[in-house]
């Protein structure tokens, strides 16, 4: 399997900032030499919730830390960011990882996270959709080429000159979607990109990642992208793990209660009320697929697709279903509901330790040589010129 480590705590104010970005600066060199496929990051703002805000400044802050770990983003919101802007930050991290990114790219929006950007009501997804068929224009373009005129619903301009800095990767960094709808999962498969999808059950998460194999096979992409694909794609978890499954629902009951309320309005918590303990919540019997993102849901329902409970015997058991079920991936979480860094560490130590051995955790690869631009070919000899003139 190819585990991801997802870094979205939620603090209580600005005293939590710095320590919070500190924590998801150690946790992510860790996940690194722990063997960990991914390095997520989200893109939130104004909320408490994942307060480094910006998943470019963060991925430029790791990038020359990660040894093995990939940097990811889970996600990227493209109500948020200038087409062609957003083209030369990916590059950048492109470049600093060496190739070895997923930007996971989210067409959606909160409106009323949005308005604080002054992006306007007329603000949708089409004009997402759009804002990436610019940034991949701009990306195709060469030096000598004609100068590249753009628009969208929301935007115009003119791009006389190229992208700097120029990425690693041939044609464009690995971009993807991040979504929990059948339609744009289709789309990702046929364009040979990833999908970081939400929670589901198992029966959901199968359906999904079916959906995906399907478009991806029926596009014919070359045997690399396909398995770079399959290994990017994911559906997230939260991980409660202790030495015991006793243990471990202890934890659950205070720490799920509180992903619960951080995550939804008091209406859909009223509705989520249920009396019963969560270990009777994960007993309750669920028929047939559920998405947690687009439906009306039970707490039944809810528990079951959002985390991974039990000792690490147990959460590695679960985690295995999934892989038989044709997801490979796991963007895995640690941190969740109140904030609790040493909770959060034994955990992630815990889970470390014992699951990914017993799940055949796995990395993956950077980019083939023929997908590297021919400029960073050979940079060693030029780097070493480059230093001789300027001494």
């Amino acid at each position: 399997m190819y585990i991801g480590c997802f870094l979205g705590p939620t603090g209580r104010g600005a005293a939590d900032d710095l320590p919070l970005i500190d924590f998801c600066h150690d946790m992510a060199l860790a996940a690194d030499k722990a063997g960990f496929a991914l390095v997520n990051v989200g893109e939130q703002h104004f909320t408490g919730y994942e307060p480094y805000s910006s998943p470019f400044m963060m991925g430029a802050q790791l990038a020359r830390h990660l040894e093995r770990a990939w940097f990811g983003t889970t996600v990227v919101n493209l109500a948020y960011h200038n087409p062609i802007a957003l083209a030369e930050q990916a590059n950048l991290i492109d470049l600093l990882t060496r190739g070895k990114c997923f930007l996971g790219l989210s067409t959606g929006h909160l409106p009323f996270i949005a308005s604080q950007w002054g992006v306007p009501a007329s603000y949708g997804k089409e004009v997402a959709l759009q804002r990436i068929e610019v940034a991949l224009r701009a990306w195709a373009k060469e030096p000598g080429d004609e100068p590249l005129e753009w628009r969208t619903d929301l935007e115009e301009g003119v791009l006389a000159l190229r992208v700097m800095p120029v990425g690693y990767r041939r044609q464009h960094p690995v971009i993807g979607f991040a979504t929990n709808t059948d339609a744009t999962i289709v789309r990702a498969g046929t364009q040979g990109w990833p999908v970081a999808l939400g929670r589901y059950n198992l029966a959901e998460a199968a359906r999904k990642m079916k959906i995906y194999r399907d478009a991806l096979d029926a596009a014919a992409h070359p045997d690399d992208v396909r398995t770079e694909c399959l290994a990017l794609s994911s559906v997230t978890k939260a991980i409660v793990i202790a030495d015991t499954d006793e243990e471990a629902w202890r934890i659950a009951e205070r720490q799920l209660r509180g992903f619960m309320n951080f995550t939804y309005s008091v209406a859909t918590r009223r509705k989520l009320a249920d009396t019963r303990s969560m270990k009777e919540l994960w007993d309750d019997t669920v028929e047939g697929p559920v998405d947690i993102a687009n439906s009306t849901f039970t707490a039944p329902e809810w528990i079951q697709a959002s985390a991974v409970v039990g000792s690490p015997e147990t959460v590695a058991r679960q985690l295995l279903e999934y892989a038989d079920a044709g997801v490979a991936g796991i963007n895995a979480r640690f941190v969740y509901g109140d904030f609790d860094a040493a909770e959060a560490w034994r955990g992630f130590n815990l889970f470390a330790e014992q699951v990914m051995p017993l799940v055949g955790a796995r990395q993956i690869p950077g980019p083939a040589r023929e997908r590297i631009r021919p400029e960073h070919l050979g940079t060693g000899a030029a780097t070493a010129e480059l230093a001789h003139l300027f001494r």
